[in-house]
């Protein structure tokens, strides 16, 4: 039930990024297409077509690393400081490289690298702890977190990520073993990070529509 919401909440993210597109700050926009993406990975899904060897899990693979570079990118474009970035870029590097050994050596392509993701999500989860730390050690007086679009766009991702992590540390024992606890568990979290993440993206939307509007109204006036 959960996955059909959240395949549902992909299309209405979708629409409220198209309609905030203009307005979005660039650091943003890669959002629009990656959203396309995302529903045509998840219809293909749910049709069958990705499923090669009997396993989708190669494509789950290669989505997951291709969604680590893109919210590293993110999280890296957050900061004017080169060097933090070029050193960003540099770990993300070796993360990929990692995912890539875990891939082709350890768990293999036709398996879920839960290795992989888990490693994936601590990285992101460093890059968010560091953008929580400089945002309020240098927050402009003033500044309105519940409306600054990337604090929200950053929260989500805490959600997620933290969602994946605590899952996929648990996938490999708990599946295999075949604990009824954890299908409860695969029923719910990753459906509620997913969630979180859209409504806080289509929250992050509005915001820099109404920020826009605001600046145009003022000019006029």
């Amino acid at each position: 039930m959960l996955y059909h919401i959240y395949y549902v909440s992909l299309f209405v993210t979708f629409s409220f990024c198209l309609y905030s597109y203009r307005s979005l700050d660039p650091n943003f926009k890669w959002l629009l297409p990656f959203f396309g993406f995302c529903i045509a990975f998840e219809t293909a899904n749910e049709l069958g077509w990705l499923i090669i060897n009997h396993t989708n899990s190669w494509s789950s693979n290669f989505e997951e690393i291709m969604e680590c570079v893109l919210f590293t990118y993110f999280m890296a474009s957050l900061s004017s400081i080169q060097s933090y970035r070029k050193k960003v870029y540099f770990f993300a590097a070796a993360v990929v490289l990692l995912s890539m050994a875990d891939m082709l050596f350890i768990q293999g392509i036709w398996k879920l690298n839960t290795i992989a993701i888990v490693l994936q999500a601590l990285f992101i989860l460093t890059l968010i702890s560091i953008y929580y730390y400089r945002l309020l050690d240098k927050a402009e007086e003033g500044l309105e977190l519940i409306k600054h679009p990337p604090f929200l766009v950053v929260t989500g991702l805490l959600f997620y990520f933290l969602g994946k992590s605590f899952y996929y540390t648990c996938f490999s024992y708990m599946a295999y073993k075949n604990n009824y606890h954890f299908y409860l568990l695969a029923a719910t979290l990753p459906g509620l990070a997913n969630l979180m993440l859209n409504f806080l993206l289509i929250y992050a939307f509005l915001c820099f529509k109404k920020q826009r509007k605001s600046q145009y109204n003022h000019i006029n006036n």
